[in-house]
């Protein structure tokens, strides 16, 4: 069965995308790497919860997710592992509905993940990023094959033996992998001294890619191909997750951006022109009198930009309340 994305979360099937957004924020700042360093199980528990939003998140993919079990719509199967009605054939009377034997399935490298840092200022404007990391890559020697080879005189090349089983229903047949080849339909005759017959091995990897504008905290991209390599098989993905660095100025929330300032009294009183800082540089704006603390002054279209869409800057209004008064300043105070 697929992962239940609404109970990583921590919501209902009918949550709103309100209720989602939400959980998801609790929930990430809860598990946050930089809150749980050294903490693998913290990590693994952010990268599924980044996961599950990116998919709940998104129209489509929660409705896909929803009616067939798939975020890309392809119905789930309800034998679990066992792939489906010709599989269960196979396995019971040596081939599918059509007659055809069973064939050799195609084996896929393990995905790898990598985590990168992010400042806030490079999530807003997207940046370009190199990074290195490990992984099994094809051996250049054998071109992945692990030395000449033959075709397995016990499977004639199929990767799949039929096996008889006596069972309470009588003798049952079903389909294996071959235990001459393992499955792989070839027999290794020289095997190649690059990589000892293994098909792959161990490389340091160099990869430069865009990140866009806008990316969020605990969104992944993913770059087909570049995981692990495994012989006979396909190369598995890479996903990098993203990682959001405390800033300290600034506080995201979707596409807004907060941030707290501090003014005196007479400002929050009387009113004044402020000069505030913005991700893109500053702005100035007007405090109007009477403002009280804890207001937030929303300055529209000075957030994050994605999809066409733009967040808001909120101003976090607080009284800067000196340490050290005159004894001028404290008659001036009590006269108030």
């Amino acid at each position: 069965m697929g992962k239940d994305y609404y109970n990583i979360l921590e919501v209902d099937k009918t949550a709103s995308e309100r209720d989602i957004k939400k959980s998801y924020r609790k929930l990430s700042m809860k598990y946050h790497p930089d809150k749980n360093p050294d903490n693998k199980e913290s990590e693994d528990k952010f990268k599924e919860i980044a996961e599950a939003y990116s998919i709940l998140s998104n129209k489509e993919k929660r409705g896909n997710y929803d009616a067939f079990g798939d975020p890309n719509g392809q119905q789930q199967n309800p034998f679990g592992d066992m792939g489906g009605m010709d599989d269960i054939f196979s396995q019971f009377f040596g081939g599918d509905r059509s007659g055809r034997g069973g064939g050799r399935r195609r084996v896929k490298g393990n995905d790898i993940r990598v985590n990168i840092h992010m400042s806030l200022e490079e999530m807003y404007s997207g940046t370009h990023k190199t990074i290195k990391y490990r992984r099994n890559k094809k051996c250049g020697t054998c071109n992945g094959t692990g030395g000449d080879s033959n075709t397995c005189g016990n499977c004639k090349g199929h990767g799949m033996v039929n096996q008889i089983q006596n069972t309470p229903m009588g003798r049952m047949q079903s389909t294996i992998n071959c235990p001459s080849c393992g499955g792989s339909g070839q027999v290794i005759t020289n095997p190649c001294g690059g990589c000892s017959a293994n098909g792959v091995i161990t490389s340091e990897e160099q990869l430069s890619f865009d990140i866009p504008k806008g990316i969020m905290d605990g969104e992944s991209l993913r770059v087909t191909g570049k995981g692990n390599s495994i012989k006979g098989g396909v190369d598995g993905e890479l996903f990098i997750n993203i990682i959001e660095k405390a800033h300290d100025k600034f506080r995201r929330s979707g596409l807004d951006i907060h941030q707290r300032v501090n003014l005196p009294y007479k400002d929050l009183v009387l009113g004044s022109p402020i000069e505030v800082d913005t991700i893109d540089g500053k702005i100035r704006m007007t405090v109007k009198s009477g403002t009280q603390v804890g207001s937030m002054l929303r300055v529209p279209q000075k957030g994050f930009i994605r999809d066409n869409q733009k967040g808001d800057m909120i101003v976090e209004v607080w009284l800067d309340i000196p340490k050290e008064v005159t004894e001028e300043e404290k008659k001036v105070i009590e006269t108030l």
